[in-house]
């Protein structure tokens, strides 16, 4: 396509989306008037997840614990969608809300473009998310003061604006080094840091790194849905159509299919091995271009696979792979596919991620090039290793989403306990 066109087309979206976003900044200034003030205690105290993450998107660490804490209090689960976001994608499927879950209610409010270089705009959309919770908590059967739960730092003046019975931080990332990110991240961070009642770290790298300024943050690795990834076990699940036509070894990933991944090795890999096929199963969210990939005819991209479907992707997968490029981003994560991919048996290996080294070494097969992952492919083809196979089955059993979000849930309730003793 004549890239002159691809530009005037994105430009003519961007244009589009950002009228909306204008439009929805405009009604965010009264659309809390008529409803009750969030201060009074009329109703049920809400928990605002204010995430990055789409809730109908790739199934992760905000959507699990948002769905458990539902079970106990009413959750509005906050989606922010940028206009310039939605006019650089070819298709809105990952940025249109679901229905939610039972006692999970969804707000994705449309906001303006370029805040990281307007600072007014950056206050629009700070205040029009701000408006719209307040006014969505009444509408949810909630009042009394919300507990405003954080996954991004740049929505930390919220804080602000907002009567709140308490402020919860979970870290899933190194916000910084994202290459959007803000250039005063590091400073909204440690304020939040500072405010949050209770912080807790989605990787051992993260809880070290940010105890500085959250001496009492609280380590829990991700969880996993035991039950609906070990299903992949039982032979009964349908073949992916992605997968029907597919013949010899597959070599499988599912999650966001983004420049974390060590494409470098894997094309060079694939090339090798043409009886070999690797499926990266999730939106292609990368700054390079998927035809690159696919040149090599081995390397499968279904594109977003819905979190339903992933056990009938694994029950095909003769390896999974964590293949992550090590930089200031992947250094501080705990891939939450681990435990997924172990409750199915299926052997894995990973590039050499700090906290899978720390807690997976002796059970995934770690690696640091392309040699050394081809040789771990071939290996685990042959000859898988049982042992390894086993413990890390075992290991999945025991980390179940409801056991760590209770415990989340104790130290929750005894911070706020210790910080505000009138907000129980």
């Amino acid at each position: 396509m004549n890239l002159t066109f691809l530009k005037l087309r994105y430009i003519i979206r961007l244009l589009f989306y950002s009228i909306g976003a204008l439009a929805v900044a405009f009604r965010a200034r009264f659309a809390a008037c008529d409803s009750c003030h969030p201060g009074s205690d009329a109703c049920r105290r809400a928990f605002v997840f204010i995430s990055t993450h789409p809730f109908a998107g790739l199934w992760q660490r905000p959507q699990q614990i948002a769905v458990r804490i539902a079970n106990r209090h009413p959750v509005l689960y906050v989606w922010p969608r940028y206009a310039s976001e939605l006019a650089r994608r070819k298709s809105k499927s990952e940025f249109t809300p679901s229905d939610g879950a039972k006692g999970v209610h969804l707000l994705a409010p449309l906001l303006l473009p370029f805040e990281r270089a307007i600072k007014g705009i950056y206050r629009i959309n700070l205040k029009t998310i701000s408006s719209l919770i307040s006014a969505a908590l009444p509408r949810i059967d909630a009042d009394g003061r919300p507990v405003l739960w954080f996954y991004a730092p740049r929505f930390a003046p919220i804080i602000d604006s907002l009567d709140h019975a308490a402020v919860v931080y979970d870290i899933m990332d190194e916000h910084s080094a994202f290459g959007f990110a803000r250039r005063e991240t590091m400073e909204l961070e440690r304020r939040l840091l500072e405010s949050a009642d209770v912080v807790f770290a989605g990787t051992n790298a993260l809880a070290e790194r940010k105890a500085e300024f959250a001496p009492d943050i609280k380590y829990y690795p991700c969880g996993v849905e035991f039950d609906h990834f070990s299903s992949a076990l039982g032979g009964s699940l349908p073949v992916p159509a992605a997968l029907s036509e597919v013949e010899g070894p597959v070599i499988g990933y599912f999650g966001a299919v983004d420049d974390r991944l060590d494409f470098d090795m894997i094309f060079a890999v694939a090339r090798a091995y043409p009886e070999w096929n690797f499926l990266l199963a999730g939106p292609w969210l990368s700054s390079r271009q998927r035809s690159e990939l696919e040149t090599t005819g081995n390397i499968i991209l279904p594109g977003l696979v819905d979190y339903s479907e992933l056990p009938a992707y694994l029950a095909r997968f003769d390896v999974a792979i964590l293949p992550f490029v090590l930089n200031k981003l992947t250094l501080h994560i705990h891939p939450t596919k681990a435990l997924e991919y172990l409750a199915s048996r299926t052997p894995v290996i990973s590039t050499a991620i700090p906290d899978v080294v720390k807690f997976y070494s002796g059970i995934i097969d770690i690696v640091s090039t392309a040699d050394e992952f081809a040789s771990a492919v071939e290996r685990a083809l042959e000859k898988p290793n049982e042992d390894a196979i086993e413990r890390g089955f075992e290991l999945a059993r025991s980390s179940s989403w409801e056991n760590m979000v209770e415990n989340m849930w104790a130290d929750f309730e005894a911070a706020l306990s210790k910080n505000r003793p009138d907000s129980k």
